[in-house]
């Protein structure tokens, strides 16, 4: 398992050392080919062979253009005469290479920032970035740094700082306009270039295949391969006789070859384009240094903005004209593709017709549970008018019972000897026993009336009868006043140990929301918590609960200035997956009959997904615990817009 990287990073150094080479030997080739007798080279293929490789391999192949440029320049500018001149050399080499790699490194990044990964040929607009930032604005400092460098050694005179600057940037992006995209169709997209091995083979069997379907990157008919390789020769040798032609001979046909670029466009793309373009290209530097063709002047300087005009408008027109056609038949494609979707959807609705007529028995049993929502209406409607009679009148009933209890006190006061038959009778009752209960009695009433009128909420909740308004509340104060009505449940028994809250409250703002349906939503997770806690501390002893106690833990953030993030978790046992999948179904509970309903947490889920426009979801992990993460938004327009979105 170890081997892989370290091969990846073999084949990466072997990358680096074959483009520092690559880069070298097109430089003396250039130099040897190209150069004119004022040392003046039109177009520079090191800065398109760079350009290439970073945006086809990334970033980390810059040590290969470091290395390649600093011995292409080494050597050109290697003074031996003595140690210092030797070392001025290298200074000198270095800060030019320095410059070309962060040109290169420049122009890719722009282009990267602005069309991420895709390939820049594809589509018109890519290829203007591509011709402005990679080919453009990436040279400018390549171009400083070279000319700045030698106008401090002394082998430029700052006199002519600006013409030397503007030929040295002229021969670069004409360098980049030219190979750059011939290297790019040839090797985009590689298959994961983190991994140069799968780059590599995915490369070559890419060539292999055009080499057979020369137009398969924008196919447009099945044409047999003899007929292909029949076009690629006829295209190959028109174009090299014109150039010939014109470049080496003087005819003013230079501009004949556009339209011969433009049928290789239509045919091979941008493979057999940019191929082309490289052969006039090469053919037309040429000629123009041996001084041949329409493009010679009699200062070379003169006859290089002909040329670089020349080969602006060819790579411009050609490449901008193959990605207009790259786009349209990929447009093509995508409707054929589209039509084929619109047909095997066509045959899915028949399909689901066709079940939903074997299915019309279950929709009997919908209006079963339609039924079933209608009725637990009614059954909260009914049950509310007694609940609050008695829930209005225990307040009275409390006090009534404390004035009561305050005059029997004063009675026992004022006469401590009542005659015999009250004492009798007080014995009887066992009167102080009475006076300590009846309080109680009365707390206990009133905590199972809460528990009616929660449960009368949660039924009224669940048939949607609740339309109160929404209103601007503290989360926490909800989260608290649930906590406290749960207070005898998270207290200690004589089985176990207290239940363990701990709450870790971000600092909110007031948020707008159905406060008492999200106390509701608490409510629900937090009885669950304690349900399986306490179903887990059945199997434990009490020393092994004291030793890992059951906890609840409660945390509220602002996720960000829009959402507020509630998170509820126990240390329980969890949920299976097969029960986590069905937890917000209506009416699904694993508890035992008469312990759960089964309607809490899907009420749950419409509260917050419908209600508020938020969401809950459920983690668990086996024998750690769950958690359930609720985000909803601060405000009530926010829940609206995503609503209205979804």
């Amino acid at each position: 398992m170890k081997a892989a990287p370290r091969l990846n990073w073999l084949i990466k150094g072997i990358i680096i050392l074959l483009l520092a080479i690559a880069y070298y030997s097109t430089a003396e080739l250039g130099r040897r080919l190209a150069s004119t007798p004022e040392n003046v080279t039109p177009v520079w293929p090191p800065d398109g062979l760079a350009s290439a490789a970073t945006l086809i391999f990334g970033y980390w192949v810059w040590p290969g253009v470091l290395l390649g440029s600093f011995l292409a320049n080494v050597w050109a500018f290697l003074d031996k005469s003595s140690i210092i001149g030797i070392i001025i050399s290298i200074a000198k080499a270095l800060s030019i290479s320095i410059g070309t790699t962060l040109g290169t490194l420049l122009g890719a990044f722009l282009l990267r920032r602005s069309i991420a990964h895709r390939n820049p040929l594809n589509h018109p607009q890519d290829v203007f970035q591509f011709i402005f930032l990679t080919g453009m604005v990436g040279p400018i400092v390549n171009a400083s740094v070279g000319v700045i460098t030698l106008c401090l050694a002394g082998n430029v005179p700052w006199a002519i700082f600006s013409t030397v600057w503007l030929t040295w940037w002229v021969s670069n992006v004409a360098g980049i306009l030219i190979f750059t995209p011939f290297l790019i169709s040839w090797s985009y997209p590689l298959v994961n270039s983190k991994q140069p091995i799968s780059a590599l083979r995915h490369w070559i069997r890419r060539f292999s295949h055009w080499l057979l379907n020369p137009s398969s990157t924008t196919k447009v008919s099945k044409s047999p391969v003899a007929q292909r390789f029949g076009e690629i020769i006829i295209l190959s040798v028109l174009v090299l006789v014109l150039a010939l032609i014109t470049f080496w001979q003087g005819s003013s046909l230079e501009y004949m070859l556009i339209p011969v670029l433009v049928l290789a466009a239509f045919r091979f793309g941008n493979r057999g384009t940019t191929s082309l373009i490289v052969v006039v290209a090469a053919i037309a530097v040429l000629g123009t240094v041996n001084g041949h063709g329409s493009f010679v002047r009699k200062n070379f300087n003169e006859s290089l903005v002909p040329l670089q005009s020349f080969i602006g408008v060819v790579v411009l027109t050609t490449l901008i004209l193959t990605a207009v056609i790259s786009e349209q038949r990929r447009a093509e494609k995508n409707l054929r593709q589209s039509e084929a979707d619109i047909r095997q959807k066509s045959r899915v609705l028949e399909d689901a017709l066709n079940e939903l007529k074997r299915t019309q028995v279950q929709l009997i049993q919908g209006e079963k549970m339609s039924s079933l929502g209608q009725m637990v209406a009614g059954v909260a409607h009914e049950i509310n008018n007694p609940v609050n009679f008695i829930y209005g009148n225990l307040d009275h009933a409390n006090n009534y019972m404390r004035d009561l209890l305050d005059l029997i006190s004063l009675y026992q006061e004022h006469y401590p000897h009542p005659v015999v038959e009250i004492e009798d009778k007080a014995e009887e009752i066992d009167l102080d026993f009475l006076m300590q209960d009846l309080p109680k009695m009365l707390s206990s009433m009133k905590i199972g009336a809460d528990r009616i009128c929660q449960i009368v909420v949660s039924l009224r909740t669940f048939s949607r009868i609740d339309q109160s308004k929404f209103k601007a509340v503290d989360i926490h104060e909800g989260i608290d006043s649930t906590l406290l009505i749960l207070e005898n449940r998270l207290k200690a028994k004589p089985e176990r140990p207290a239940i363990k809250v701990v709450k870790k409250y971000g600092s909110l703002p007031l948020v707008e929301c159905y406060p008492g349906q999200l106390n509701q939503v608490f409510m629900n997770i937090l009885a669950n918590a304690i349900d399986a806690l306490d179903e887990r501390d059945k199997q434990r002893t009490f020393a092994e609960i004291k030793e890992l106690p059951s906890s609840i833990r409660i945390s509220t953030e602002l996720k960000n200035d829009r959402q507020v993030a509630i998170k509820i978790s126990d240390n329980a046992l969890g949920i299976p997956e097969e029960v986590k999948e069905r937890i917000f179904e209506p009416f699904f509970t694993t508890k035992p009959a008469g312990k759960g309903t089964g309607i809490g947490m899907s009420i749950s889920h419409q509260i917050i997904t419908e209600n508020h426009g938020g969401l809950i979801k459920c983690n668990s992990w086996t024998g750690q615990g769950t958690e359930f993460v609720i985000e909803i938004p601060l405000r009530k327009q926010l829940s609206k817009e995503k609503t209205l979105k979804s």
